[in-house]
This record gives C-alpha cells, structure tokens and sequence, in this order.
C-alpha cells in the first residue's frame, strides 16, 4: 500500500487491499436490506459537498474494481445537478451502478421560513423525478444546522428506506469519517489493515487529489 495520504492513488490502494483481504463492498441500501451485518465487510459513503464532477473519480476507481458505492447529492449545491453537466454526472453515477441518495440540505427551510418536513419530501420527489428512480437514502448537510431531527422514523415516514446515520452504520460498524481532511482515528488504510470486521467508511471526493491538493479549488 503507497503511503497514507489524500490522494486518488491511495485511495484506489485501499479498496484493492481490502479486497486482497476478502472484504465485501455493499451499498447502504444493500446493507439496510441484509438487516444483519456480515463480517469483513465495507459500506462506502460519499457525501457531495461543493463539487459534482469529483465524484467521478472516486466512481470511476469504483467501478474499475467492480465496487459499488453510495453518493448523497445535494439539490441545492453550487454544482446545481439539475443543469446540463450535473445531470450527465448523475446519469453516469447510475451507469455505473451506484447508489443516489439525497444529501438535503438542513438550513433551506429555515431560510426561506418553510415547513421543514414538507420541505424535505418535496426534494425527495424532484430527485426521484430528476434521476426517474427511487431514493431509498438521506443523509442530512451539516446536520448540527437541522430544523428537524432525522430519525429512522422520520425518515421512514418520509419515504425513505434509511437515513445516514442510523445505528447500523454508526455503532454496529465502525464508522470513520474524513471531515475537515482529517481522519479522527487514523485513516482508513490503518482499520483495513487490521482488518476490522465491519466498516462504514465516509468521504467527501473535495478532499482527495490526483496531483495536488490544490487543484479542487
């Protein structure tokens, strides 16, 4: 494995090491459905931020390894998915196989002095009518921001299969994280080299480099 960074190599290093080690990569949804973790498996999560087009990196490593991942997607990003270029993306991601869930985005309600649950199911219907399929998965923006607290119950009353941050990817795996570019137990080489039973493993693509960790912005 190349040494421990935010780069696209390594990342890509990663998966290939946990697939050596016999891990299995499940979406969240195929995870939700299998009700009881299996061991020496590894959910990815990616969570679009600020750039639509870098999930094509981590998407495209993905499928050369034949590895299917989970991508939230903001409806009210600056990358604006409904426009010409960010629904190809979103076609693309689906081309592939992943996983589309909705990463909404918690002030927006607030802001605009809306009802926050009519709020949330509306974005769910234009999602499920822009990328015509169902979305089974929601993960809040900044969550500490939320006008409402996204239960299992709310979310399934909502429509949705399962939300982010059930205890299924937060306690019964071990859930890791890159926010803010740090990894707060160590990065994710480190647990797969260890080889921890079950992994949830979060990533935000604006983080990772091909070059240099200057060229996402």
């Amino acid at each position: 494995m190349i040494p421990c960074n935010f780069s696209l190599k390594h990342y890509q290093s990663c998966l290939e090491t946990a697939q050596k080690s016999g891990y299995k990569f499940l979406t969240m949804k195929e995870a939700v459905e299998l009700k009881a973790p299996q061991k020496k498996v590894i959910v990815l999560r990616h969570d679009i931020d600020h750039q639509l087009r870098l999930a094509l990196k981590f998407a495209k490593i993905e499928k050369s390894l034949g590895i299917k991942a989970t991508y939230f997607i903001r409806l009210h990003a600056r990358y604006h998915p409904f426009s010409h270029k960010g629904y190809r993306v979103l076609k693309q991601l689906k081309e592939m196989n992943h996983e589309l869930g909705l990463h909404y985005d918690c002030d927006f309600a607030t802001l605009f002095d809306e009802d926050p649950r009519h709020f949330l199911r509306r974005d769910k219907e234009l999602f499920e009518t822009l990328i015509q399929d169902k979305v089974h998965g929601v993960s809040p923006h900044e969550p500490m921001r939320s006008s409402i607290k996204l239960t299992d119950k709310e979310a399934n009353m909502h429509g949705f299969l399962y939300q982010a941050y059930t205890n299924l990817f937060t306690k019964d795996m071990k859930y890791i994280s890159d926010s803010s570019c740090r990894w707060r137990e160590g990065c994710m080489c480190e647990f797969i080299k260890k080889e921890e039973p079950r992994l949830c493993i979060l990533t935000h693509p604006i983080w990772w480099f091909k070059s240099s960790p200057l060229e996402n912005y």
